[in-house]
């Protein structure tokens, strides 16, 4: 996997030579290094006190990415990853640690709002239709862990999983083969909007994974404006 910086490298200089296709390469790897000022890091933090003499106090964290869907300060993330957490934080990109209320949770669907109060309008996301999508689609998703850190991974549906009763798509499977910490991480389109979330690694299968159709989220944050005091 290259770092989105790499990428960019190698096709400005190709664009430099006059190439038309490396020019629209290189409008997408814009397009897609914007949607990333939309995502941050969700940290949780569980402090005990070790049976030591004298008593000592250990702290585990636990991170993942979010995506951040309201310039006013709210995210989504994975509910598994900040699930019984007693605290919640979220780490904007220049470094700022800031305290995190969870609005929704979602246990069925996996995916929870967080609220923060930023000191200044974040970039939030642009979103994607997900029921137009294809089996075999090209999607692009942005690494967050500590191995794969803001790189570029391309892939494609490989699977859509629907809703019985609603016909709507609920998940896709995918063929990317992902690393811990790229939960809650975005799926992107061509335009570099949001088509999925990124949910669970398949542990039988090696190249497959899991993410929740952008649709899904989208339809509930429109119910939790609807219905917020």
């Amino acid at each position: 996997m290259i770092p989105a910086s790499r990428i960019f490298t190698v096709l400005l200089m190709v664009a430099l030579g006059g190439s038309s296709i490396a020019w629209a390469q290189s409008t997408l790897i814009d397009r897609i290094q914007q949607s990333e000022k939309s995502i941050v890091t969700v940290r949780t933090e569980l402090t005990r006190v070790m049976p030591t003499v004298p008593p000592r106090t250990a702290t585990y964290y636990r991170t993942a990415a979010g995506i951040v869907i309201d310039p006013s300060g709210i995210i989504v993330t994975n509910t598994h990853t900040i699930v019984d957490a007693p605290f919640v934080f979220v780490i904007l990109s220049d470094g700022t640690k800031l305290p995190a209320q969870v609005l929704y949770a979602s246990g069925e669907y996996d995916f929870s709002f967080l609220r923060i109060h930023p000191p200044y309008p974040l970039y939030s996301v642009q979103w994607a239709d997900s029921s137009l999508i294809d089996l075999g689609e090209e999607i692009i998703a942005v690494g967050n862990s500590d191995y794969d850190d803001r790189s570029i991974m391309s892939g494609h549906v490989k699977s859509i999983l629907q809703n019985r009763s609603s016909l709507n798509y609920d998940f896709l499977e995918l063929d990317l083969d992902l690393n811990h910490g790229d939960s809650g991480g975005p799926i992107l389109d061509s335009q570099g909007r949001l088509l999925g979330m990124i949910m669970a690694k398949r542990e039988s299968q090696s190249n497959s994974s899991i993410a929740i159709a952008s649709n899904k989220i989208h339809q509930q944050y429109l119910q939790y404006k609807e219905n917020m005091p």
